[in-house]
């Protein structure tokens, strides 16, 4: 087991959808709490415990320059037409510049802030290519939460051969990996944290609970 040292993650925050559930506005910038989703997921990606998570990076593919005023860098998918969170994996891994990735989308504003620690953790102990997030739902079930992973940086050729044959889910990719799942379902976890925002009526009771 070798443990991830500090700084040697690079997280990406995905906002490079059509929010064609939201009525096609651009997701990331719309507010929870007052604070452009994007930019509220990328403050918590700084906040992450352990010093894991060094750069942070947005995918966005529309208003580039409202990203970029968060500061940090903003890079469009490589793949055109939207397609979907992998093209995103992909954006990040091209231009990751450390032995790994955390994936992370921006319309999951309570994802933990014990996140990083808990993937790299998991991913060392068990020597995987990646490590996946899952939570218990409200019906009790365990679920995978794939767009919550952590890759090992070297997967960009691997990513790339199954996109360019028009691989598109998630999880078919990392089926062909060495993936260990990590439930998010200790006592004191928050069983709202990977709740997902798809509708403007969504993001509002997000906000109320």
């Amino acid at each position: 087991m070798t443990s991830i040292s500090p700084g040697h993650i690079t997280a990406i925050v995905l906002a490079g959808g059509r929010g064609s559930r939201m009525g096609g506005v651009d997701k990331g910038l719309q507010n929870f709490n007052g604070t452009p989703l994007a930019l509220h997921t990328l403050l918590r990606l700084q906040m992450q415990g352990g010093g894991l998570v060094g750069e942070v990076m947005v995918n966005a593919n529309r208003n580039l320059a409202a990203y970029e005023a968060f500061g940090v860098p903003v890079w469009p998918d490589t793949i055109s037409d939207f397609a979907g969170p992998l093209a995103g994996f992909l954006t990040g891994l091209e231009r990751c510049e450390t032995p790994y990735l955390l994936t992370t989308p921006c319309d999951t504003p309570l994802f933990p802030l014990d996140l990083a620690e808990r993937l790299a953790e998991a991913l060392a102990r068990e020597g995987a290519d990646i490590a996946m997030a899952a939570a218990r739902e409200e019906d009790g079930q365990l679920r995978t939460q794939p767009v919550f992973c952590l890759l090992r940086a070297d997967l960009l050729g691997s990513l790339a051969v199954f996109t360019q044959a028009g691989g598109r889910k998630v999880d078919a990719w990392t089926a062909q990996h060495k993936t260990v799942v990590v439930p998010f379902d200790r006592p004191g976890d928050d069983p709202r944290a990977f709740f997902n925002a798809n509708t403007l009526a969504e993001l509002k009771a997000l906000e109320n609970r």
